[in-house]
């Protein structure tokens, strides 16, 4: 069953109201024509509102037609822009049809398997996926696929994309069997494709694996890590340096379950230990592996630690061409290091559902340890305010780090969107 639940943090570094603005900014550029390309039919250009823009879109198609004739690539690509402006407006229904007329039209002119058919079809589960109709994408997804197989070979890689899009809808549609099948043969893909032991297969392997961790299967994520590690130690020997990789997904898989066993810690030790034993240093995987094992002892609570490793780690960061991005995303904002989750009671993954959400605020001590939590803002006003006031409060937080110091971190932010029927507030009250 896929979490209703979802939540991302803001930067408290500006004042929040600021930070709210600049978030929510989008800008938009309008091309000009050159002026040496008059013959050539443009795309209709971007105007006010979204319902002006599918007017304008229209009108644009109907002239394409008229100059072009209907099957003309220029036509097809009108209908395409037509289907993205009915996309904008909510137009679903209507930017099913264009980009199915689009599709008629490529496949007029070059075949019904023309490579051409594959960016509308795409666009189409896209859309089908926008509207909540997962049953519909995962058809015109899988559509896009047979014809790239049929084009560029069953095994091309790159109908992976097309494989993830299809995961994600049967995902939706609550079919977690049927979705990691497709990641398997994402990952079968790149198996047949490459040497057992190449950096392509472990690449997939560690794909696959973070894609078990976040459908919560910890045990399989980790076999998948222990299954890499196999493959670099028989063909690359005991002290390759990418065992590093797996080493830490073995740690982090434990400190994301939220389980202290001891072989999490020890993974981490053991990568930090072979990354000391290479004969080059390599600062960021160094940084990498130090920031985890804080991470590590911040979430379980070791008593009397100091962050010694966050400090090191910030220290070599500072030795990296892009060290100052890496010291902001890593030291400074909410980053978890021990998740509690938030209680899924009351909402949905119907389609009937409607959207809510709660902003809290809370500050974060040197220890990680969250405190002064408070609901700035919750929609509707508390349905889910004790729910998302328990999981900041029992949830654990890497401190900041300030010119090499361990700090306490202020007026951070956290906004958690969730869905819900409303027949859902009313059996919560009672």
């Amino acid at each position: 069953m896929r979490s209703a639940i979802t939540h991302r943090r803001y930067d408290c570094r500006l004042p929040f109201a600021l930070a709210w603005l600049l978030s929510c900014a989008t800008s938009t550029a309008l091309a000009q024509a050159d002026a040496g390309a008059a013959e050539e039919v443009t795309a209709a250009p971007l105007v006010e509102t979204p319902a002006d823009n599918v007017a304008a879109n229209t009108r644009f198609v109907t002239s394409t037609i008229n100059e072009r004739g209907r099957n003309s690539l220029q036509t097809a690509e009108a209908y395409v822009g037509l289907a993205d402006a009915q996309r904008q407006a909510r137009d679903y229904e209507g930017a099913a049809e264009s980009y199915l007329e689009a599709v008629d039209v490529y496949r007029a002119i070059d075949g019904p398997f023309t490579p051409l058919a594959i960016a509308p079809l795409t666009s189409l589960g896209d859309s089908y996926r926008e509207a909540e109709d997962y049953s519909n994408a995962v058809a015109s997804y899988g559509e896009a696929r047979t014809v790239s197989r049929r084009v560029y070979g069953l095994h091309n890689p790159d109908q992976i994309v097309l494989i993830d899009r299809i995961s994600e809808s049967l995902l939706d549609l609550d079919q977690l069997t049927e979705a990691e099948a497709q990641q398997v043969e994402a990952l079968r893909l790149i198996q047949r494709a490459n040497a057992p032991d190449s950096d392509a297969v472990l690449s997939a392997i560690y794909r696959y694996a973070a894609w078990l961790g976040e459908r919560g299967m910890f045990q399989l994520e980790r076999d998948q890590y222990m299954r890499a590690q196999r493959i670099i130690r028989q063909s690359h020997g005991e002290s390759d340096p990418r065992l590093v990789t797996p080493l830490l997904g073995i740690g982090n898989t434990y400190r994301r379950e939220r389980n202290p066993a001891g072989p999490g810690i020890s993974a981490l030790e053991d990568a930090l230990a072979l990354l000391r034993e290479q004969p080059e240093r390599d600062a960021l995987a160094l940084a990498m592996v130090m920031r985890d094992i804080g991470d590590w002892n911040t979430a379980f609570g070791k008593m009397g630690y100091a962050g010694m490793e966050y400090q090191r780690s910030w220290e070599l960061l500072g030795t990296l061409p892009n060290g100052a991005e890496l010291r902001d995303d890593w030291y400074a904002g909410a980053n978890y290091v021990l998740y509690e989750p938030i209680s899924q009671r009351g909402v949905s993954t119907e389609r009937e559902a409607v959207p809510g959400h709660v902003l809290v605020q809370f500050d974060i001590d040197v220890a990680g340890n969250p405190g002064a939590v408070t609901i700035l803002e919750s929609d509707p006003p508390g349905f889910k305010d004790e729910a998302v006031l328990r999981h900041v409060r029992r949830s654990r937080f890497r401190p900041w780090v300030v010119e090499g110091v361990v700090a306490p971190g202020p007026g951070l932010a956290i906004r958690v969107d969730f869905r819900y029927l409303p027949d859902a507030i009313v059996a919560e009250s009672d």
